[in-house]
């Protein structure tokens, strides 16, 4: 490759992705590698590329290709990812309680849908295609 390649501030994002074991990135994780335009513009690429998928405002996922379908996945799942998101956007959440009455062996219900209760404030939405966060009784703070 060439010098100007591997001093591009796309070349360095990539390589920062690749070392980063999160499944989830934030904007802030390139913030200084180059000017708030350039970080867009390259995240975007590889949402347009399906490396990458937005699941909130500077919140993205790393994605895999469907073997059976041209739609991306997250890697790990959606369940995992959201978690995670939340975890990386220093939100503090427990699980919700139809999941809390499942684990506990109180109900034989399996939650169907990823539903958490918020400990800190949170006024953002977490989701991707259908799937979505959704925080316990509609409270987005504590």
């Amino acid at each position: 490759m060439s010098m100007t390649l591997k001093n591009s501030v796309e070349f360095q994002a990539l390589d920062r992705l690749k070392a980063l074991s999160s499944v989830i990135i934030l904007r802030q994780d390139l913030e200084d590698l180059g000017s708030y335009r350039q970080i867009s513009r390259i995240l975007n690429k590889l949402v347009t590329d399906k490396k990458l998928i937005k699941i909130s405002a500077g919140v993205y996922a790393k994605a895999y290709q469907s073997q059976y379908s041209d739609i991306p996945l997250i890697k790990g799942g959606v369940d995992l990812a959201f978690r995670t998101a939340l975890k990386r956007l220093n939100i503090d959440f427990e699980a919700g309680s139809a999941e809390r009455a499942y684990n506990a062996g109180n109900s034989t219900q399996i939650p169907a849908q990823n539903i958490v209760k918020l400990k800190s404030r949170c006024r953002r939405q977490i989701s991707y295609g259908n799937n979505r966060l959704i925080f316990e009784k509609n409270i987005n703070a504590r």
